[in-house]
């Protein structure tokens, strides 16, 4: 079988939503890999457990900790009804910088989490394992690096979903329980102050998000809600804090730049409505489609990008321009350069999938069947996963010379990748299936050569201010062990 038919087999299987393995041929190979595979027990180990997931977070002084969230073992004479999911994991934070000893380093219990650039907010039923106990309430704790644990009290029974302000100054806590009786706005000053905020009309409390939407602006002073019935109502998070009606509404919104209004995109066109209840303002009347709807800035300007039938249109989110075209047809926008250049795919997002499919910068095709495209820092070059309508969101590694379009293969069935400061790029190779032949390597293009970095590895996080990886290590089919690497130097 020659490589074009197998990728063809490969394509139809996608398209008929099913899966598709890795592709080996005979033609001549990606970069030659130097050195020899890593011995990775010589690394530092974080996990005392197995790991099922690994986040970095930032203290008040910006020095990295890595968090690591160890799988609970079924403990003797388990009772009936609780399965593995159920039961608390433990919560490893380590710091990096300086470097701790991670078995020493503290461990907190969770049940359910949510986790920020600088938080863990960490939720836990305390009578989980004790049946006996009717108070099945959920306590909620921020936990920062480096810092005591703030306790936020407790929370009404069911599965928690925790809405954060962006400034971290406010919660609101959705119970999702079938006894829920009001959604909880709370401030995270260490005040006392609450305001129960009604379940929306025509929505089940057990299932809030089926037909009901929630948004804090960035200060967490106002929260929006749309409910079953597409009413929206903005209502203010303190506690004698007032609401405002907006209306019936499409259920299609962003908050705006200033997050003081939403941009609305419907078929009857974009338009700007105010929180404060002021009247809409029609930013385009031409049908507004949320194929693609997002808000960006370019060249300073904070534009609105959107889909009007086959184009792609834009116009200031404020209203003080007139909206135009920027494409005339596409099927979707892959992504925007440096400069402001547009790449577009003709192909639709139903074709091979969402962000996959050929790729044009003006007239030029850069890709044929690509995703995840991404300009070096020096704009000079395109990287993208090639032949990548696969089910396991790899592809053929390629890196373009956008001046002459000459195209260098870097590596097979990579999953992610990421540009160094000194030009290098990290890429994950050999990615399916998950298994020990995983591989994080280190390219440099203009050697035309690639370094070994992690074996056996499939998932990476850098450990800002330093040239360390944290690495996930495969180990059986359900999670990880975290080695800190460093990245091989020149």
């Amino acid at each position: 079988m020659t490589v074009l038919q197998r990728r063809t087999l490969c394509l139809g299987a996608v398209a008929l939503s099913v899966g598709c393995s890795w592709v080996f041929d005979s033609s001549a190979p990606e970069l030659p890999l130097l050195g020899e595979p890593p011995v990775m027990e010589r690394f530092l180990k974080l996990n005392g457990k197995t790991a099922r997931e690994l986040y970095v977070l930032l203290d008040a002084a910006d020095k990295p900790w890595a968090v690591i969230p160890e799988l609970p073992e079924l403990p003797a004479g388990l009772p009936d009804g609780i399965t593995l999911p159920n039961l608390p994991e433990t919560l490893r934070m380590v710091r990096l910088d300086p470097q701790e000893d991670p078995q020493s380093a503290v461990t907190y219990p969770s049940q359910y989490l949510q986790v920020t650039v600088r938080s863990l907010y960490i939720m836990v039923v305390p009578g989980l394992l004790d049946p006996s106990l009717k108070d099945k309430s959920v306590l909620l704790t921020r936990v920062r690096p480096g810092e005591p644990p703030q306790v936020f009290g407790r929370f009404p029974e069911g599965t928690p979903v925790l809405l954060v302000s962006q400034n971290e100054q406010v919660g609101v806590m959705i119970s999702q329980s079938s006894k829920s009786k009001s959604l909880r706005a709370f401030r995270m000053d260490g005040s006392a102050e609450t305001r129960e905020l009604p379940i929306p009309e025509g929505v089940d409390p057990a299932k809030p998000f089926d037909k009901g939407r929630y948004q804090l602006d960035a200060t967490g002073e106002r929260l929006i809600v749309q409910d079953g019935k597409d009413n929206l109502t903005i209502y203010e998070t303190r506690s004698m804090g007032g609401e405002r009606s907006l209306g019936k509404q499409p259920r299609s919104w962003l908050l705006d730049s200033r997050q003081t209004a939403l941009l609305v995109c419907s078929e009857g066109g974009l338009s700007r409505l105010p929180l404060d209840g002021a009247m809409a303002v029609v930013l385009d009347p031409s049908p507004c489609s949320t194929e693609y709807f997002r808000t960006v800035l370019l060249q300073g300007e904070r534009l609105v990008l959107y889909r009007s039938g086959d184009e792609l249109r834009q116009v200031p989110e404020d209203g003080s321009g007139s909206p135009r075209v920027r494409l005339e047809s596409m099927g979707q926008l892959l992504a925007i350069g440096p400069g402001g250049e547009l790449l577009y795919s003709t192909d639709p997002a139903l074709t091979y999938g969402a962000g996959i499919g050929n790729g044009f910068l003006g007239d030029t095709q850069v890709m044929e069947r690509g995703r995840r495209p991404t300009w070096s820092a020096d704009r000079k070059r395109l990287r993208y996963l090639e032949w990548a309508a696969r089910s396991d969101s790899a592809g053929d590694f390629h890196s373009r010379l956008l001046a002459t379009n000459e195209v260098l293969r870097l590596a097979r069935n990579v999953r992610a990748f990421n540009e160094l400061g000194d030009g290098r790029v990290l890429a994950v190779s050999n990615s399916v299936p998950k298994g020990a032949h995983n591989r994080i390597i280190v390219i440099d293009e203009a050697a035309s050569e690639a370094r070994w970095v992690a074996n056996s590895s499939r998932e990476y996080q850098f450990i800002p201010g330093s040239t360390d990886l944290l690495v996930k290590v495969v180990i059986g089919q359900t999670g990880w062990d975290i080695r800190r690497v460093p990245i091989s130097q020149k």
